[in-house]
């Protein structure tokens, strides 16, 4: 929608966090005269010089606006959305439709999602490109708020959730997705919309990156299948062969090779040297590049030994995918693992079948789903050890009394941290805290 079809209308930015904000300033820099109206909870309310709604969420109230500016948090699938006649957009959509070609010069968009790994692939692709000279940024769901960018980069590197990429908005470029799991059902209602929500974005793109094998991915291209794409995870490019990144023939980077632990994240890599050669770009200082970067926080980032124990944040881990990734990365016999936390409604049954002959040393579940996982951990292996605690603090406390020196504590929740926590950087930052007072 153009900024210029809102002038005469009666706009509500709805959600008023990290994004929101930056769509108020957005609209207050280009619809200076624009009478705003932000619907959010009192709590929330600043001195930004719109006008607040406080009121519970209906359709009656998403009626009293023309256009309603929806932040990707809030589903669009909810009973209020779906009974009122407001005509809602994308933060996404705005700046898509004025600010891409803005200058003289569009950059180039590159979107990267997937259930676990875009973070790290967005990070890693921005060191990447950096190396080999250009101007970029990384934005969406992990940095900028894309509303915030202007046109002036190379290259935006745009990490895309399910979310996001639901209402068709984005028009990449290259859009690259790295796995499909299960997550987020109770914002998409069920698998199959969760993982149409999400191929949206490559439907929506000039060219895809798909990984060639993941199962999932690979069944949505027989479905609704995308012509302009090129694989990773392939023998013509970029694959993973015994914990070593290849280029065809050609051996490239082991997981010895850099800091980042986990044969997954060599899997990430493949999916970004795959959008470095598709750029035209020279792969080699790429390469060089990524291999000095460090883990980000709270991905599989080490806290090093404390009374003996190697400790590990992988508060990130929302899924369990994500946690049997984690996993491969310690010696799962002398692995305390700490699961559990917001619930939603996730199947653990794929993890217990996969822990059911070599489970860890310990598992510690708490949080709001915290005895579901109980539940179905024991359903496949009753002598498994493991307990619930009520919260994650507990866990801490007894994953230390249980450990022994050279034991790994591992914290891969495989859930979200909304129960207790307001984000999962929040978590692992308490995590963290916790753990130092168990120093010797």
């Amino acid at each position: 929608m153009l900024l210029s079809e809102l002038v005469d209308k009666k706009i509500a930015v709805w959600g008023y966090g990290v994004e929101g904000k930056a769509t108020v300033s957005y609209l207050q820099k280009h619809l200076p005269d624009l009478k705003l109206f932000v619907l959010c909870p009192e709590q929330e309310a600043d001195n930004s010089g719109v006008e607040f709604n406080h009121a519970p969420i209906t359709a009656k109230v998403l009626d009293g606006f023309d256009v309603v500016i929806k932040s990707p948090g809030i589903s669009p699938y909810q009973t209020a959305v779906q009974d009122s006649h407001s005509q809602f957009i994308s933060a996404s959509a705005l700046w898509f439709s004025n600010e891409l070609h803005r200058g003289d010069k569009s950059p180039t968009v590159v979107a990267i999602t997937g259930t676990k790994g875009k973070s790290t692939s967005c990070y890693l692709l921005h060191e990447a490109l950096k190396a080999c000279g250009l101007n970029c940024v990384i934005a969406g769901n992990f940095g900028t708020p894309l509303i915030a960018c202007d046109a002036t980069y190379d290259v935006i590197i745009l990490e895309t959730s399910s979310y996001q990429a639901q209402d068709g908005a984005i028009k990449a470029d290259l859009a690259v997705i790295l796995n499909l799991y299960s997550e987020h059902l109770d914002w998409h209602r069920d698998d199959a919309q969760y993982r149409q929500d999400k191929w949206r974005l490559l439907t929506s793109a000039k060219q895809a990156v798909i990984n060639a094998k993941d199962v999932l991915s690979q069944e949505m291209q027989q479905h609704t299948p995308i012509d302009a794409f090129i694989l990773f995870n392939h023998l013509s490019g970029f694959y993973v062969l015994d914990d070593v990144l290849m280029y065809q023939d050609k051996a490239l980077l082991s997981t010895a090779g850099w800091q980042l632990s986990g044969v997954h994240n060599l899997h990430n890599l493949a999916a970004v040297m795959t959008v470095v050669k598709v750029l035209g770009l020279d792969v080699k200082p790429a390469l060089n590049a990524v291999k000095k970067c460090p883990p980000l926080p709270h991905r599989l980032q080490s806290l090093g030994t404390i009374g003996g124990v190697h400790v590990i944040n992988d508060s990130i881990a929302s899924t369990p995918h994500a946690t049997w990734a984690a996993l491969q990365t310690c010696p799962i016999e002398r692995t305390v693992l700490l699961l559990g936390g917001y619930d939603r409604g996730v199947d653990w049954q794929w993890f217990a079948q996969k822990i059911t002959d070599k489970s860890p040393k310990k598992i510690l579940c708490s949080g709001a789903n915290g005895q579901r996982i109980l539940q179905t951990l024991q359903q496949h292996n009753d002598i498994m050890d493991v307990e619930y605690v009520t919260t994650l603090a507990e866990a801490v406390s007894k994953g230390f009394s249980v450990a022994q020196a050279g034991d790994y504590l591992l914290l891969s929740p495989g859930a979200p941290s909304f129960d207790a926590f307001t984000n999962y950087q929040q978590r692992g930052q308490q995590f963290a805290q916790w753990v130092q007072q168990f120093e010797q």
